[in-house]
């Protein structure tokens, strides 16, 4: 047992760009992400918990993501969607059952990228994986995602 959690503690210093949890199933819950990772997550492991972002409706299970943005250049948040499912990735300021209008979205069954510049410094913005909005069937399945030079920035830092 103790080799096994040595095995693990090893990999996850070795590589912190692949992350082991796959989104939060709440906002609550929402994982941070960071610049130059990758991310993967299925939302049909979770639930609806957005009903909509400012009246454009989350028909599929959610899976949160969070970010805070910095003044720095910015790349998209590339998505790979798994398995053709009809997927959306929005980017807003707030989360819950009534999100905040989409501030840049994107749309796909196969991959697409959703634009991450033109959002306030210091700001902390959600990344919400979702169906389609125009697709009442509640798409869900899985995905993989990667950072760029995501705009976010240290908020706190200390040494034990």
């Amino acid at each position: 047992m103790k080799k096994l959690l040595c095995a693990l503690a090893i990999s996850a210093i070795a590589a912190p760009g692949l992350a082991f949890a796959d989104g939060g199933t709440s906002c609550a819950a929402a994982q941070e992400i960071f610049s130059n990772s990758t991310y993967s997550g299925d939302t049909s492991t979770s639930t609806s918990f957005v009903g909509n972002f400012g009246g454009v409706p989350s028909p599929g299970p959610d899976l949160a993501f969070k970010f805070t943005e910095a003044n720095v250049p910015t790349d998209p948040i590339a998505v790979t969607v798994t398995g053709g499912w009809n997927a959306g990735g929005v980017i807003t300021a707030s989360c819950g059952a009534i999100a905040g209008p989409p501030l840049s979205a994107a749309t796909g069954t196969t991959s697409f990228s959703v634009p991450t510049t033109g959002l306030t410094a210091g700001t902390t913005y959600f990344f919400i994986m979702t169906g389609n909005p125009s697709d009442n069937s509640g798409p869900s399945g899985a995905f993989g995602l990667a950072t760029g030079a995501l705009p976010v920035s240290l908020t706190d830092f200390s040494i034990d």
